[in-house]
């Protein structure tokens, strides 16, 4: 039996926040439209150990990739150098979330989120352009 979209995405955000998250926090918008991933461990280049990571998911997803995330504003490199795909001054309307966006080139979802693209893997994702913004 194939999973609602719903029960999906909440199985994929606790996976994510199982590898990713310090404290395994997650919340999830009931309607489907984002995932917080509380604690998201960052690599050392940055002012912070751990943000909050706020997932935009597309209407269709999980057939459409997310584009956007948000996260903590302040966020800085150690050495104060600015970084790509790192928006400040666009903050979402919760919470003062800066932007940061994405650009994703293959993404192929499977029946089994272990097996396919899923959050989880947009989230290894995340933690990678962490690293190339953060070097």
């Amino acid at each position: 039996m194939p999973w609602s979209r719903r029960e999906r995405i909440r199985t994929e955000a606790i996976y994510a926040a199982a590898r990713y998250s310090r404290s395994r926090r997650v919340d999830i918008d009931p309607d489907g439209g984002w995932v917080v991933i509380y604690d998201f461990e960052l690599p050392p280049y940055y002012n912070y150990e751990t943000v909050d990571i706020l997932i935009e998911l597309p209407p269709d997803y999980p057939a459409t990739p997310p584009q956007w995330f948000y996260t903590d504003p302040g966020l800085q490199r150690r050495d104060g150098q600015d970084m790509p795909h790192y928006f400040q001054h666009r903050l979402r309307e919760r919470r003062g979330w800066a932007a940061c966006c994405l650009h994703i080139r293959s993404w192929a979802p499977a029946a089994d989120p272990l097996q396919g693209h899923s959050l989880l893997s947009f989230c290894r994702l995340i933690y990678d352009a962490f690293v190339r913004w953060g070097r």
